[in-house]
């Protein structure tokens, strides 16, 4: 007899899944509008990728910087593909984000006169990353929590993994999920739900996510019908690989960089100098990646597959003051940066696509919003340093804003209400509870993270991408059915939530794989943070395109292109 589940069922306004930056500025403008709202998260708000926002993020608040320069530099230096609607909006906007997050708190690095203290990020012109030295999205989190636990009018729901959205009639009308700390269902019904749940960099084995960062808005919103878009571009950033007790550490590049760092290959060469005279560490960050990428290929990396970021040359003054958190965190593992070079390797650190969004975060799908990093276009193929956190805060204050808007204006009674978990799925999470043979989720999830970071990293072919989506097509088709959980979870309730959560995720990872497998595959040029070694020359005759995914009949995933926008709004845009 299968184990029955219990289901709790909420009603809201706007449902807001993620516990980000972008989430928490979606929750915070709804209930400043006088709406109801339930932040769901997996773990607890504020957190999410908004930690991994080491250096700064941009925005033009010097008196001789302006919102259209950072702009024109945003199209100029990393505009591949980006929609400049999106990108002006967001100039824009992030200035005033900016002093509202000062007004509640935040600590940002100033000047004797009070005047920010603005770092200079390579492709801009002008300084201007607002920051707290190497911990400024330890910072901004710290602050949007305070504010959080103290606004009583957002509801709070953290431990709940969102499984799928719930629809009437094709307009999201809610959401059902796991309480995976209870073992129990839960359903939302809700009027607007907002999808904030960051990038997918959990798919690949080196990253520098949170683990529960598993690409679950793309996921869903995909399953409701949303397109996604360029969903092939991911920023991949210097993650240390040796020693052991750094393995996963994202230490700061932009920050080594503009203390003076070098980046050294095996034989000791400044390599960056070759592929990029002019430029060499001031490239942007998508072409130092890149040129990391293409000398571990070409077997000049060091003895656990990376190269050296190289900081041994510069004074511990400008260390200090540039990444001494960094360097506090190196020494704690018996690493001094300004004797042994660290050996890093290209991690997924920020997803440049997402789901389609306009300028206020809604998708093409009625009752259906997105935010942070889970919106696309933004970015286009590429970006410039500092600007993920910066469009977070923006986007998720904008959907916020509007999804509340749209809210009050829906009148009375909640649609779908009524509408249920599929039975299909309750057996699913009955049988995965009892399961005792078949496959491990742990050993599934590692599969899934292992085939990414292997085939569809920072250099790819064709051989590469579709072996990938075969053998992703695979699992969830023979192995995922099958899936288990390990025997210890039946030891404590601990144990058993933690497995739950981990297990759920692998179906998200194993469809985002097949997904941007999809999209790498079909991009026959290299662009921006995209490298086919098979078509290494960019092809702006049949690729200055955007793709786009959708969701066809059982599941299959269907491929289109869309031409670019070439013209940038002249300013900004009421939301």
């Amino acid at each position: 007899m299968a184990l029955e589940v219990p289901v709790e069922h909420h009603e809201t306004d706007v449902l807001v899944v993620g516990g980000g930056a972008a989430g928490t500025m979606a929750a915070f403008e709804c209930a400043e509008a006088g709406v109801r709202v339930v932040q769901v998260t997996k773990g607890r708000a504020a957190s999410g990728t908004t930690t991994v926002a080491r250096g700064g993020f941009a925005a033009a608040m010097g008196k001789d910087d302006s919102p259209e320069l950072h702009l024109r530099e945003i199209l100029q230096y990393g505009g591949e593909l980006v929609d400049p609607e999106l990108a002006g909006i967001w100039v824009h906007d992030i200035v005033d984000v900016v002093n509202d997050l000062r007004a509640w708190g935040a600590e940002f690095v100033t000047n004797e006169a009070g005047d920010l203290d603005l770092k200079m990020f390579p492709s801009h012109s002008h300084p201007r990353a607002v920051h707290h030295y190497d911990t400024t999205g330890n910072m901004v989190t710290k602050t949007l929590s305070r504010k959080l636990r103290a606004d009583s009018r957002i509801g709070q729901h953290p431990h709940i993994a969102i499984v799928d959205l719930i629809q009437d009639e094709g307009r999201v009308v809610g959401a059902w999920g796991v309480d995976y700390s209870r073992g129990v269902f839960v359903r939302y019904s809700a009027r607007e739900t907002i999808l904030a749940t960051g990038g997918g960099s959990g798919l690949f084995y080196v990253n520098d996510n949170p683990p529960q960062v598993t690409g679950d808005g793309y996921v869903l919103g995909f399953r409701a019908g949303a397109p996604l878009v360029g969903i092939e571009m991911i920023d991949f950033q210097a993650m240390c690989c040796s020693p052991e007790e750094l393995f996963g550490f994202a230490p700061h590049p932009t920050g080594f960089i503009n203390a003076g760092a070098v980046f050294r290959n095996r034989e000791g060469e400044e390599f960056l100098k070759r592929y990029f005279p002019d430029t060499a560490e001031k490239s942007t960050r998508s072409e130092v990646i890149l040129a990391m990428a293409k000398e571990i290929h070409a077997g000049r990396a060091g003895l656990t597959g990376g190269i050296f970021m190289d900081a041994t040359k510069v004074p511990e003054e400008i260390i200090q003051k540039q990444i001494p958190h960094v360097h506090k965190t190196c020494l704690s593992r018996g690493i001094n940066i300004m004797e042994t070079p660290l050996e890093v390797a290209p991690g997924s650190h920020t997803w440049l696509g997402g789901l389609k969004i306009d300028v206020n975060g809604q998708t093409p799908v009625d009752g259906l919003w997105a935010a942070g990093e889970t919106g696309g276009g933004i970015h286009g193929g590429n970006r410039i340093g500092g600007s993920a956190l910066s469009a977070s805060l923006v986007f998720g204050r904008r959907s916020g804003r509007a999804a509340s808007a749209r809210a009050k204006a829906s009148g009375d009674g909640i649609e779908g209400a009524n509408a249920d978990i599929p039975d299909e799925e309750r057996a699913w999470l009955s049988d995965l509870l009892e399961r005792r043979e078949g496959p491990l989720q742990a050993d599934l999830r590692l599969k899934c993270r292992m085939l990414a970071h292997e085939k569809l990293g920072p250099i790819r072919d064709a051989g590469g991408c579709s072996g990938a989506l075969a053998e992703y097509e695979r699992i969830e088709r023979e192995e995922i059915p099958r899936m288990r959980l390990a025997p210890e979870a039946g030891d404590s309730d601990k144990v058993r939530g933690a497995e739950l959560e981990s297990a759920l995720s692998v179906r998200n990872l194993a469809l985002l794989g097949r997904l941007l497998a999809t999209a790498a595959l079909r991009r026959e040029e290299s662009r921006g943070a995209h490298y086919r070694l098979d078509f290494p020359e960019t092809d702006d005759v049949k690729w200055r395109v955007t793709t786009r995914l959708e969701c066809g009949p059982a599941g299959k995933i269907r491929f289109h292109t869309d031409p670019v926008k070439e013209s940038a709004p002249a300013g900004p845009q009421a939301s």
